[in-house]
């Protein structure tokens, strides 16, 4: 494989390849490496899974290795990101039914450090721009990092108070 500034040496991607333009990796695949590695670390072992008040959905929690296996990030040029994650990552942040007046996600995403904008396009899909040439590991730890930060958002709006 021909290296890029925004593939990750030694990883190979689990989409496209830097000789087609374009990589994407499942958060599990970075999880080992340094930037990532200190963002899981910093989770709890396990995150509850919230069911807003409307929903009939039952709680249960969801491990890290869980989380990291269903989050993905993608890129043809380090600069502009395609994000994105499973259904049960999404229990983390937001309600299967009606809405929260702001996108916890969205914000929590464009506040990250270099992210210069972000846009929720889709339920689990999400696009962001960063102000600088990122590795995929380096932006995996932003998305990471974002989805906790509005994880906790999320169960503030619910008055949830979380064990951690």
């Amino acid at each position: 494989m021909t290296s890029s500034p925004f593939a990750v040496p030694g990883v190979e991607p689990r989409s496209g390849s830097a000789d087609q333009g374009s990589v994407g990796y499942r958060g599990d695949q970075l999880a080992g490496l340094p930037a990532v590695a200190a963002v899981v670390d910093r989770l709890p072992a396990e995150l509850i899974a919230l069911a807003g008040p409307a929903e009939t959905r039952e709680e249960y929690p969801i491990s890290r290795e869980a989380l990291t296996a269903q989050v993905y990030v993608s890129t043809g040029n380090g600069l502009e990101w395609g994000l994105g994650f499973a259904d049960e990552v999404g229990f983390l942040v937001q309600p299967s039914l009606g809405s929260i007046p702001e996108d916890v996600l969205e914000k929590a995403l464009a506040e990250q450090p270099g992210v210069a904008s972000a846009f929720h396009y889709d339920r689990e899909s999400f696009e962001a721009e960063t102000s600088e040439l990122l590795r995929a590991d380096e932006m995996m730890a932003r998305w990471l990092t974002a989805i906790f930060t509005a994880h906790l958002a999320y169960a503030r709006h619910l008055g949830r108070a979380l064990p951690y």
